[in-house]
């Protein structure tokens, strides 16, 4: 009698054991086919008369991944106003663990997005506009249409923050390397500053105190980092009205997503755990059995 329940025992761990695998396989399976490599972008409403919609993508630091308006950038139509770009298809580059990339959307008629920060969790999910115009970098006299995911916190994946040439802060993601303080000092030890006292219509306290608040640095932070540049500032502590202490603003361009961030989660995951503690129970249950008959005999 005891052979046969510990032969029974035993067939049901092999059972559950080849179960498991089998189940484990399937949700890779699954995974691995639900993951979508594509990215979407809905095209703005005042976006007219349009033929063509391009997707260029570069590696934040590094190479493109194809040239500015190529027929490699070219996304597919999915339906009316929307698009969509599979950049391996394109390519042959993907979005890496663990890398940030930039991307700009534009249309043949000339009209463009601001750099958007992505990375290989944007896979899936869809840019949009929201109407948000953000000053040109460079020139303050040009705009570029901010862009966002839909699915994505804005300080991680947004438009890329920088100070512009008069001293505004624009974007939500400050990009990989930078911060608050290092920002605010490239601004003051740069020749934005002298253009910002030039075309800002400012005095040296709005300036500072306007780029301060933008930035979340408080009155410390900002009389530090003046002193450390030894750049000649008309700024007081006593009259900023900069915060008191640093808000800051959070780092984007980072992922703290895992490697696969495509993986679909189903309730075959839970099945697996099921029958992994069924499979310890069975065999505790063979131990305990064949303990006591020890006992016994």
């Amino acid at each position: 009698m005891f052979k046969r329940f510990l032969c029974l025992a035993m067939a049901l761990v092999m059972v559950a054991g080849m179960a498991m695998i089998g189940v484990s396989a399937a949700t890779e399976e699954v995974s691995e086919v639900a993951a979508d490599t594509k990215i979407y972008f809905e095209v703005p409403s005042d976006w007219k008369n349009y033929t063509k919609i391009m997707c260029y993508i570069w590696e934040y630091g590094g190479e493109k991944f194809a040239n500015w308006e190529s027929k490699k950038t070219i996304c597919t139509k999915v339906e009316e106003g929307l698009y969509s770009y599979d950049p391996y298809a394109k390519t042959k580059n993907s979005l890496e663990a663990g890398k940030n990339y930039c991307v700009i959307f534009s249309a043949d008629t000339g009209v463009q997005t601001y750099d958007l920060f992505m990375s290989n969790a944007c896979y899936g999910d869809t840019a949009y506009c929201d109407g948000t115009k953000l000053e040109n970098p460079a020139d303050s006299n040009k705009t570029a249409i901010a862009c966002y995911w839909k699915n994505q916190d804005k300080t991680k994946y947004g438009p890329a923050m920088v100070v512009t040439s008069i001293g505004n802060v624009v974007g939500t993601c400050i990009v990989p390397g930078e911060t608050a303080q290092s920002m605010f000092t490239s601004f003051i030890t740069g020749d934005s500053l002298g253009s910002a006292r030039t075309y800002s219509g400012k005095t040296d306290q709005q300036i500072i105190d306007d780029t301060a608040k933008a930035l979340g640095l408080s009155q410390d932070s900002v009389e530090s980092l003046i002193k450390k540049s030894g750049v000649e500032i008309a700024w007081k502590k006593a009259e900023s009205s900069a915060p008191k202490v640093d808000t800051g603003v959070a780092a984007g361009g980072g992922s703290s997503n895992p490697s696969n961030p495509n993986a679909t989660t189903t309730g075959q995951e839970m099945t697996i755990v099921y029958i992994a503690v069924a499979m310890m129970l069975a065999s505790a249950a063979v131990v305990i059995f064949v303990r006591r008959k020890k006992v016994t005999e």
